[in-house]
């Protein structure tokens, strides 16, 4: 059913009509208004009985970007409906409002799959603070390892990660696709205390693709003391991936020791 005639079915007819004009170009007779009334038009729809509707508001008030939007959309953040809850996360990284990040990191333990990656996602578009870090962090050390991976997408997409031991402590975790979340983090981090955490990563996990992260992470450090544990694990390596990181990693700190090996960075 399209939008122009699902909207018909509906009580508040004059605003999803005003909707469907916005969204999917319907006719109407009145013609919209600015930026600002539609958004509040568009506001009030987050409170609809049904939910696609609900979803479909959530969704344009990003589009929209008007800021005052905000309000609603971190009250729609806890809608019953996962559909809604994750429109309302992106439309929230789209606003750009670095208060939302604090909200947006406490969905990141969302029983929904889309909700985190949502999320994840629009914690990239906003600048971090101290308490949405920290919020992130602490979703490492829950239960679910999916939780877990979200958190450090979230994690690697910021513009700033910072050093803590609680992050460190996650280079622990039972599963590999974390551990190699938790080391891009770390490297992201920029911080030379890293470099011994990656280093036993890179000789001692058993997970190639750790040890790959580590590899890569290393070379975009650019630590020069790293270059000789690089080079054993390039030569003698069990795995041809992590080898040629490591062979990557000792051409970026080195570059006159060789030439582009042709490897493009993992994340």
């Amino acid at each position: 059913m399209s939008a122009c005639v699902k909207a018909r079915f509906f009580p508040r007819l004059f605003s999803l009509l005003w909707t469907c004009s916005l969204i999917a170009g319907c006719y109407v007779d009145a013609p919209p208004g600015g930026p600002g009334e539609v958004s509040i038009r568009l506001t009030e729809l987050l409170a609809d009985p049904d939910p696609e509707v609900r979803r479909t508001a959530a969704e344009s008030l990003g589009k929209i970007g008007q800021r005052s939007a905000g309000h609603g959309l971190l009250t729609a953040l806890n809608d019953q409906d996962s559909r809604v809850r994750a429109a309302a996360a992106l439309s929230l990284g789209r606003l750009g409002d670095g208060a939302s990040g604090i909200s947006l990191a406490g969905r990141l333990v969302d029983s929904s799959e889309a909700v985190r990656g949502a999320s994840a996602l629009a914690l990239s578009e906003l600048e971090s603070t101290g308490a949405s870090e920290a919020e992130t962090i602490r979703a490492l050390h829950h239960h679910d390892p999916s939780v877990r991976m979200a958190a450090t997408r979230a994690l690697v997409s910021q513009d700033s990660v910072p050093f803590t031991a609680e992050l460190v402590g996650a280079l622990h975790d039972t599963d590999a696709h974390v551990r190699q979340g938790v080391a891009a983090a770390l490297g992201e981090t920029g911080d030379r205390r890293a470099i011994p955490h990656l280093l036993r990563l890179l000789k001692e996990d058993a997970s190639a693709g750790v040890r790959s992260e580590a590899a890569f992470r290393l070379g975009k450090l650019g630590d020069t003391s790293v270059v000789g544990e690089l080079s054993v694990v390039a030569k003698g390596d069990s795995d041809s991936i992590t080898r040629g990181w490591a062979r990557w990693a000792v051409e970026q700190i080195t570059p006159s020791r060789g030439s582009d090996s042709g490897l493009r960075p993992i994340r």
